[in-house]
């Protein structure tokens, strides 16, 4: 099985789904993951464009994943949102069809930041007709401190697909530590204390003890994924 994250930012990724990417990356599955711009990480002070790369394979490499690679937005700090959306979208459909994932993780369109709405929406257009490539299902992935800033009134998060992620969440946090510019001391959302709490918040709704959580955008099914479940292979 193949999965494949695509990100707006540097960290996204490990906030996203961390704790998911590295179960599966352990259950064996091909986790690639694809980061469009590292603007954001750029305009902090004395971080260049190799830095802010290399801190997301050192993420990734805590996660397990089988590769990283990266987008054509990252010359200067530009938000996406400045970016011709045919080139998202091409950018998307470019990753879908080079690594032919039958999972896609990616941010949700009700999201406050812009740039993760923007790559949620091309996520959606590049996988609108399941039937005609590799996908079979694309969920969409929280990041605190924007996620759950959005207000009510705009396509709230409601997840209804989780991932038992205990023993991984270690991990995501270790993974986080490689964004040290981008971690703060608690309460703040970007913390270590605040990935734990979110894990164990969502393992209450799911009956598990550390959970990720994802809204389903769509869906594709050839046969009951009961089986699988039970196996103990990814869904």
């Amino acid at each position: 099985m193949k999965a494949l994250v695509i990100a707006a930012h540097p960290d996204d990724e490990t906030l996203g789904a961390g704790a998911t990417v590295s179960l599966l990356s352990a259950q064996g599955v091909d986790v690639h993951i694809h980061v469009l711009a590292e603007g954001v990480s750029l305009r902090h002070s004395g971080v260049t464009l190799k830095e802010a790369r290399a801190r997301c394979e050192a993420a990734a490499e805590e996660l397990g994943v089988s590769g990283v690679s990266f987008g054509e937005f990252a010359s200067d700090d530009r938000l996406l949102c400045e970016v011709p959306q045919r080139r998202i979208v091409d950018t998307v459909h470019r990753q879908l069809r080079e690594h032919e994932p039958e999972l896609v993780f990616t941010h949700h369109p009700g999201d406050i930041h812009v740039d993760h709405r923007l790559v949620a929406h091309a996520v959606n257009y590049g996988t609108r007709m399941l039937g005609s490539g590799s996908v079979r299902q694309v969920l969409h992935f929280e990041v605190l401190s924007s996620t759950e800033q959005q207000t009510g009134l705009v396509a709230p998060f409601h997840p209804q697909v989780f991932y038992d992620v205990q023993g991984h969440v270690d991990a995501k946090c270790r993974a986080l530590e490689a964004y040290e510019y981008e971690v703060h001391e608690p309460p703040h959302p970007r913390s270590a204390t605040a990935i734990r709490a979110q894990a164990a918040f969502r393992g209450v709704q799911a009956g598990v003890h550390a959970a990720e959580a994802f809204v389903l955008g769509r869906e594709l099914r050839t046969s009951s994924p009961i089986g699988e479940i039970r196996k103990g292979h990814a869904a």
